[in-house]
């Protein structure tokens, strides 16, 4: 097998840069070709992952940033890799939701003795793609708008105190959704489109939402008094809490008409602003997934 190793070396703590050696050489017992690249700034895993369609696989070790830039390189090419994660940041929702660890040896261990290799959906909005979520409004900046550093150094600790910033922030989002089930409109102060199951490292336990299913979750919190702590319970209940004017549908298409200052992000990564249209792509990228995780991140098969 021809495989193509995308290492962000700066992700989480840099503890991976140890581990290098030993990745490969564990490759090279399976007679695996492994070629390592390592990213120097933004944009390097995208563009290295637009030129893998001749390699069998993409390793990629980093955060879901890493990640989201390798599926929107891998996304443009007609022959696909399979992806194989290794994920090192600082949350790691989708290592989480395909059941890889931090740990690195037991995470190559599971790639490369009996691996298990599941078609995820893919979303695509406007002209980017993401795989576990997109969001706009309170909170959502302080997944991107963190330095490199203070990530490495704090851990989630830099998250918490860039989020807390925005306790008192007021957000004003008026939205038009439009889906193929309904269309409505209010203000909202928080959007959520979520693929899988988990947001900043906290658990959608009760969504039904599946890696495989051709749906995605749409939540938008309203605009209102208390919204601070309509989203608490949200979590807190494992996307269970409902209310009258705050609830969540599922669909395949979503077209949010917004101001054009209002900013969006896709797997904790900044992607533009103003109206998007997001649809999924059922089914588009194969990935290695931990056997314990098919029952609760996969569609049952037949």
């Amino acid at each position: 097998m021809k495989v193509c190793f995308i290492c962000n070396p700066e992700s989480g703590s840099g503890k991976i840069t140890s581990y290098l050696t030993w990745i490969e050489e564990e490759f090279k017992k399976y007679d695996h070709e492994i070629t390592l690249y390592k990213t120097e700034k933004k944009k390097d895993a995208y563009h290295q992952a637009l030129l893998t369609s001749s390699y069998d696989m993409v390793l990629v070790a980093g955060g879901d940033g890493t990640l989201n830039e390798v599926i929107n390189g891998v996304m443009e090419l007609e022959k696909k890799p399979v992806i194989a994660y290794i994920p090192t940041g600082t949350v790691n929702d989708v290592g989480h939701l395909i059941g890889m660890k931090k740990r690195v040896k037991k995470t190559i261990k599971i790639i490369l003795r009996k691996p298990v290799v599941k078609e995820l959906d893919i979303c695509k909005i406007n002209d980017k793609y993401f795989v576990y979520v997109a969001a706009a409004g309170k909170f959502t900046k302080s997944s991107y708008d963190i330095s490199r550093k203070s990530k490495k150094y704090l851990g989630r600790t830099a998250y918490f105190l860039r989020g807390s910033k925005e306790l008192f922030k007021d957000y004003n989002i008026p939205i038009k959704v439009t889906s193929n089930i309904k269309v409505y409109e209010e203000t909202s102060a928080l959007i959520l489109i979520m693929n899988g199951r988990r947001i900043g490292g906290l658990s959608l336990y009760n969504l039904k939402n599946k890696l495989d299913d051709g749906l995605m979750s749409l939540r938008s919190f309203k605009r209102e008094r208390f919204m601070f702590l309509r989203v608490m319970l949200f979590f807190m209940t494992g996307g269970l809490y409902d209310t009258r004017k705050n609830r969540t549908f599922r669909d395949s298409y979503f077209k949010i008409e917004t101001n054009d200052d209002v900013s969006w992000n896709i797997d904790g990564e900044y992607m533009g602003k103003g109206s998007i249209e997001v649809k999924v792509v059922p089914r588009a990228v194969k990935f290695i997934v931990n056997k314990r995780k098919l029952k609760r991140s996969f569609v049952k098969e037949k």
